[in-house]
């Protein structure tokens, strides 16, 4: 129970953290919550919190458990409505693929989609002026690379960009360098320089600037004064204290710490304090009383506690192009003399530290800092944090610092070259936060701030904490402020996964980049952290690997090592055991990320943050058939993304503009909310529901109270009783420790249990538990000639609309027996069979030189067995069933045993018309189902639709068993 005596602050942020384990509450209409980036305004009804925090409310709807462990609305979410008065689907509207693109749909149906470009369709009316001055006045449009775009008269205009910007019912906008701005309902509004503006029902609003901003309007204004969030953890003990007992703190501030501020803090009895040099931060010890008084001064913005953070704890190298970066012949002839290195790039590790007196970084660190303050103790006076520079080894406990510095910037000495990292010139600067001590953390990111001189442009951030996504958090809070100043954050996604909304908090702010992990296959890894399904910003920017990746091992007591015996084993020779180890987890993918920005930064120095992220995720790999809140944009491509930072004029990833033609989308049913009570030893069994064509199932269930020693076992059973899924962590009695989820894919529609299971505990009691169970299905654009197909032909002919690989024509037909063009075929290559984008200088082929084209072309011309650089590549040819063979068969990462089989004995009549060393390819293509064949194989016949979307299929089911 919450004391009665405990002040209402304390109180309101306990609530929100205990709303994990309380039953559904409904909200008040017309509540103001303050959005991600800054502002959230509603009218007078119904209440509007962006997704990119993972979290939307409105007015009558009732709470579900959701993202990091908030009570949010059901799957209706936000209501808007455009400037005809129609509603505009949100969340349940998304269309969300498999292709790791999505786009909104108007009642108007105008869409503008994708990080490099823009496409309209429907749009009556709309006058556009790009930057060369050509004017378009027309009803459907695609038009790439917006920049500079005005537009006029535009009714229900939604746009997705670069940077995120949303219009829906916006008459005469003008945008000028809007990043991340959302607007609804919006009439008259005009915008300079604004980041993360987020209004809803708001007219004759005027901004400017992305902090302080100006508004005049006859609707309220909401400035930035006053507590705007309370550490609901710092709540929870606060509410069990009494009034004089004492607790470390933040305190953050809207501005630089003043001596205004500090004179404040000592008229209320704060002695003293760590006082940060650049961060508006200052970590004291105070009562609980003095907390309270505290959090009512104006220029306080949030308070939070200390806590301890988590470690998120090859082919790597080859698997995300790393290798092909450093043959590339222009990449080569740029540089000048070798190939990029991140040569003088300054990069920046917050962990637990680094040895710097490994061979492989030897003259790689060029700072090397213990970050060691008083965490706020009560002395006289506010100091600095007192950091020890200038060591050798700050990583003697753990390795894993070491490991992650060694993906950066090893030197691979050791290894003759084989285990380089990324960027081997670049300055390492390490920053040892020991125990990842929250405070600690801060510490760092203000000795960052407060040292320009050391020209940092990277930051690996490879910790996550078991709390809620809060701008105000002073890791974010730190995290802004270093992007404003043109320094690249990189998180780890997390290692909680699989279950929805469990992506780390910190690697949820829009202004940083966060990093999944995949396997050597390419496949999402079990434990790496999801965001939320249908949200536009609460999901990973992208993946790279992060399983069995090998790195430096520290000296000393090393425990990034400590489970990776037999595995070290298997890829590690005797020589290179005492210098290299094997490690899983988003920690090691997170630096991968960190050194292909490097290298960028080297090709392009003055690429922005918002730039690098953009290109991050132009070049990704798609990586069907996972969705974007798991993925991000797909896979890291360091070669194309290079590429793209050295030479701007390619435009790689302009395809992704043009995939999403209407032919899916998701729809999120409504949560389906349930709660019981188990017994010590027994289960408990809650029926739920799925429906036909759903893509995923999550089920999340919570306890309470946190200090319970109660631990329950979650499992799924299908409408068969058979159990599918099953989660059964060790729960220890914190904010957020007592859940556990389970995640389904493509789940078969029917009735379904969850299973809750009450293991035994020392001092066990019944236990009340409260659960979430929700799905989300595909519905699929109507097909006029797929009447007659068998289901196994549809189904696959959905899944390759499913994942944006193929659609149907804009009259509704699929064509399943039409002729596949050889550019058909590459694109749906790149889109369906994660092959890398690439790019050349020149184009390879004479008859190949749209930009569009060439990002299918010349990224899959090596699955082309007649495909001559030089010469014509017949993109509008028909690819016959042999070439097709082997180009499935080389997507499939099957080359190997076809190039094995060369000569194989084939049965079919027409044997003599398949060239002896491509039979291997097509006894491999049959055998595994990528195409189909009778007593001829028809080699130079045309390769139909229908066969393409078998092969499709068949190579997105390999590459997730």
């Amino acid at each position: 129970m919450l004391q009665v005596s405990a002040p209402k602050k304390f109180r309101q942020a306990t609530a929100l953290a205990l709303s994990i384990l309380l039953a559904a509450t409904g909200a008040q209409a017309g509540v103001i919550v303050r959005g991600t980036q800054g502002v959230t305004m509603t009218g007078a009804d119904g209440i509007y919190y962006d997704n990119t925090a993972g979290v939307t409310m409105t007015g009558a709807d009732s709470f579900g458990l959701a993202a990091n462990g908030i009570f949010q609305t059901s799957s209706n979410g936000v209501t808007m409505t455009g400037a005809d008065g129609a509603h505009v689907a949100s969340v349940d509207g998304v269309s969300y693929t498999g292709s790791n693109s999505y786009a909104v749909q108007h009642a108007d149906g105008v869409t503008m989609t994708g990080a490099d470009g823009v496409t309209m369709t429907g749009a009556d009316g709309v006058t556009m002026t790009g930057a060369d001055g050509t004017t378009w006045v027309v009803n459907s449009v695609t038009v790439r690379q917006p920049n500079g775009v005005t537009m006029t008269g535009a009714d229900g205009v939604t746009m997705t960009g670069a940077d995120g910007v949303t219009m829906t019912g916006a008459d005469a906008v003008t945008m000028t360098v809007a990043d991340g701005v959302t607007m609804t309902g919006a009439d008259g509004v005009t915008m300079t320089g604004a980041d993360g503006v987020v209004m809803t029902g708001a007219d004759g609003f005027r901004m400017i600037s992305a902090e302080g901003f100006d508004l005049i309007a006859a609707n309220p204004v909401v400035s930035r004064i006053g507590l705007m969030s309370f550490d609901p953890e710092l709540a929870l003990n606060l509410d069990g204290l009494t009034d004089d007992s004492n607790i470390n703190a933040a305190i953050v501030y809207h501005h630089p710490v003043s001596d205004t501020d500090i004179a404040e803090l000592e008229s209320l009895g704060v002695r003293g304090g760590t006082r940060f040099l650049a961060l508006p931060v200052v970590v004291v010890t105070a009562t609980k009383c003095q907390i309270d008084k505290i959090g009512d001064l104006a220029s306080v913005r949030t308070i939070y506690g200390n806590r301890t953070l988590q470690w998120n704890a090859d082919e790597s190298r080859a698997q995300t192009g790393l290798a092909r970066m450093r043959q590339d012949a222009d990449l080569q002839r740029f540089k000048g003399v070798g190939t990029l290195e991140g040569d003088g790039v300054g990069v920046a590790v917050i962990d637990t530290g680094v040895d710097a007196t490994h061979p492989d970084l030897a003259g790689r660190v060029v700072r090397n800092v213990k970050l060691a303050d008083l965490q706020g103790a009560n002395l006289t006076g506010f100091n600095a944090p007192t950091n020890v520079e200038a060591l050798s080894d700050t990583d003697q406990l753990s390795g894993h610092g070491t490991f992650v510095s060694g993906i950066i910037a090893g030197s691979g000495s050791s290894s003759g070259g084989k285990y380089a990292g990324y960027a081997p010139k670049s300055r390492v600067v390490a920053l040892s936060a020991g125990d990842a001590s929250l405070f600690n953390v801060l510490a760092g990111f203000d000795y960052l701030l407060s040292h320009a001189d050391l020209g940092v442009r990277v930051v690996n951030c490879s910790f996550s904490a078991s709390s809620l996504y809060d701008e105000n958090d002073p890791v974010n809070v730190a995290t802004r402020m270093l992007a404003e100043r043109g320094v690249n954050v990189v998180f780890s996604a997390g290692n909680s996964g699989p279950g929805l909304h469990t992506l780390n908090p910190y690697a949820a702010a829009p202004w940083v980049v966060s990093v999944a992990a995949l396997d050597a296959r390419g496949r999402l890894a079990d434990f790496s952290s999801r965001g939320d399904f249908g949200s536009r910003g609460f999901r990973p920017t992208l993946a790279a690997p992060g399983v069995d990746v090998v790195s430096l091992r520290a000296s000393g007591t090393n425990l990034t090592a400590t489970t990776s015996a037999p595995t070290d084993a298997q890829q590690l020779s005797a020589a290179e055991v005492p210098h290299y180890t094997t490690a899983s987890g988003t920690s090691f993918s997170a630096p991968q990320v960190v050194g292909t920005i490097a290298l960028m930064l080297e090709a392009n120095p003055n690429l922005t943050p918002a730039e690098v992220r953009d290109i991050l995720q132009r070049t990704a790999t798609p990586l069907p058939p996972y969705y974007l809140h798991e993925v991000g944009a797909g896979a890291l491509n360091t070669h194309a993304a290079v590429l793209q930072s050295a030479f701007p004029q390619r435009q790689i990833g302009l395809f992704r503009a043009v995939l999403n033609r209407g032919q899916v989308s998701f729809v999120r049913e409504p949560v389906q909310i349930f709660s019981g009570t188990v017994m010590p030893g027994g289960a408990c069994d809650v029926r739920l529901n799925v429906a036909a064509d759903a893509v995923l199932a999550s089920t999340d269930i919570a306890w309470g109270p946190m200090a319970t020693p109660n631990d329950l076992a979650l499992a799924s059973f299908d409408p068969l009783g058979r159990e599918v899924a099953e989660s059964n962590y060790l729960n220890l009695p914190v904010l957020t420790g007592k859940r556990e989820r389970t995640l389904v894919r493509m789940p078969q529609a029917g009735a379904w249990s969850a299973r809750v299971t009450h293991t035994f505990a020392a001092a066990a009691t019944p236990q009340q538990f409260n659960g979430v169970f929700e799905t989300a299905r595909v519905e699929y654009a109507p097909l006029a000639d797929t009447g007659g197909l068998d289901a196994f032909t549809l189904d696959n002919i959905r899944q390759s609309m499913r994942v944006l690989a193929m659609w149907p024509d804009a009259d509704g037909r699929f064509r399943p027996g039409a002729s596949v063009k050889r550019s058909e075929l590459a694109a749906a290559m790149i889109a369906g069979a994660r092959v890398p984008q690439y790019v050349p200088n020149t184009p390879s082929f004479l008859d190949v030189s749209d930009a569009t084209t060439m990002n299918f072309i010349e990224g899959s011309q090596w699955l082309f067995p007649d495909a001559v650089r030089g010469s014509n590549f017949r993109p509008d040819a028909y690819a016959t069933r042999l070439v097709a063979a082997v180009v499935l068969v080389r997507a499939a990462g099957l080359q190997q045993e076809a190039e094995s089989k060369a000569g194989a004995f084939l049965h079919y009549t027409d044997v003599q018309n398949i060239p002896w060393g491509l039979r291997g390819y097509v006894q491999v293509a049959v055998s595994r189902g990528l195409i189909s064949s009778g007593q001829q194989f028809n080699p130079s016949a045309a390769l139909t639709r229908a066969e393409l979307a078998r092969g499709v299929a068949t190579i997105v089911r390999t590459n997730t068993e």
